[in-house]
């Protein structure tokens, strides 16, 4: 089944979470780091951060539209430690089957129960709890014209090659076109049932790659400099931990914006920097835009830099009837110069009349543009006050806007700079 958005073809995904492992290395290397009353069946139900592991792996892709569907494959006994620690509205939207003792094994019965209807299967450890939406989001996005696509990072250590019988280097291996495979690896439904069809050897491969390639599919590396490990050990988990810990409480800031403009006739009416055809515009010294003016405002809130009527003052002859464009940019440079980006912004729209339904997605367009973002990433959002107010007499307009920002430093996850 397809489904477009305005021209653009939106793929249909089902997500496989294969999760049925025993977890062997972890609890061998456990020791005494857990009390006994700490321990757990299954690695994925450890806490981490204030969260199981299963459920930080999951978060990742609720926010993602295009898939439809989740299929856990877990181990005889999992599915009611799930619900409990997931949640029952969680659970209600997960399909479960019985996994097996390899990976590749449990993802081919899950692949069984998906929707035949799902153009796209995405595979992804159940112990990768750190993947970003912004990844995956990535990985969709390179998926075009391929067979199949995967998160990877570029192999930095040296590698040798040795001699199984004595330990003996034989070789240093080029690196330079080396890349560790993660997940996500996102492969077409068809392709990947065809693959388990035609390898003999299938239940064995170790990742759904291997297996496309086995019958010369097509697939690509999405490169990331990231940080997305596997927890296979205790010192995985307590790393994973310390990096959550470390990064949220400064990592990210909220601002609020808010501006209110008189509507005068023979003003022009801009919103979010589209012209808005109207019998009234906003009256003021720029060109009046509330909604820019109201983003600008909140961005300044998170770098502590005052407001924009400190920045851009009313007295000055330089921002006489500027486009409200050029305020945004200042302020993004000024956001980028201090350390923070913008990634993602909600706002209202408050005004009785023109209606702007026609208008709001060239006005996220045209926001998402002006910051650097995708337009999944900005939201519009327009109300009437029913006739209450002066912006329900038609005499004035108000803009409400949240901005969501991040420091540079942790958004890139530099994580060798933070460990030297």
């Amino acid at each position: 089944m397809r489904h477009k958005h305005k021209g653009y073809h939106v793929p249909t995904i089902s997500l496989i979470i294969p999760a049925a492992g025993l977890g062997t290395r972890f609890h061998q290397s456990s020791g005494a780091a857990f009390s006994k009353s700490r321990r757990r069946d299954s690695k994925l139900f450890y806490d981490l951060a204030g969260e199981p592991v299963l459920a930080r792996t999951l978060a990742a892709f609720a926010e993602i539209p295009e898939i439809r569907e989740v299929v856990l494959a877990v181990s005889p006994g999992m599915r009611s430690e799930i619900k409990r620690v997931l949640g029952r509205a969680t659970c209600q939207k997960i399909r479960y089957v019985t996994g097996t003792e390899t990976r590749a094994g449990s993802v081919l019965s899950a692949l069984r129960r998906t929707s035949p209807s799902s153009e796209w299967v995405m595979v992804h450890d159940g112990a990768r709890p750190l993947v970003t939406t912004a990844a995956i989001r990535q990985l969709i996005r390179g998926s075009v014209g391929w067979d199949g696509v995967i998160l990877a990072r570029k192999v930095i250590p040296t590698i040798k090659r040795v001699l199984r019988s004595d330990g003996r280097i034989e070789s240093t291996v080029d690196r330079s076109t080396l890349y560790e495979a993660e997940t996500p690896q996102m492969v077409r439904r068809s392709v990947l049932i065809k693959a388990y069809k035609m390898n003999p050897c299938a239940l064995q491969a170790t990742d759904e790659a291997g297996l496309l390639e086995s019958i010369g599919a097509r697939v690509r590396v999405i490169s990331h400099d990231g940080w997305n490990p596997k927890i296979t050990t205790v010192t995985d988990l307590f790393l994973a931990e310390s990096m959550i810990q470390n990064s949220n409480p400064t990592c990210t800031r909220t601002g609020i914006g808010f501006d209110t403009h008189r509507l005068v006739p023979g003003r022009k009416l801009w919103l979010g920097g589209i012209a808005i055809p109207s019998p009234k515009g906003s009256l003021g010294h720029s060109d009046g835009d509330a909604l820019l003016h109201a983003i600008a405002d909140a961005m300044l809130g998170v770098i502590g830099r005052g407001d924009i009527g400190e920045w851009f003052p009313d007295k000055d002859p330089r921002w006489k009837d500027v486009k409200s464009g050029v305020i945004v940019e200042k302020v993004l440079a000024e956001s980028k110069k201090t350390g923070w980006l913008p990634y993602h912004v909600d706002s209202n729209i408050i005004l009785e009349t023109p209606r702007l339904g026609p208008y709001k997605m060239k006005i996220r367009r045209r926001i998402a543009r002006l910051l650097q973002l995708p337009i999944e990433d900005v939201s519009v959002k327009a109300r009437t006050r029913e006739g209450l107010g002066a912006e329900g007499e038609g005499l004035a307009i108000t803009c409400q806007a949240v901005v969501s920002m991040k420091r540079i430093q942790i958004a890139e996850g530099d994580i060798r700079k933070r460990r030297s």
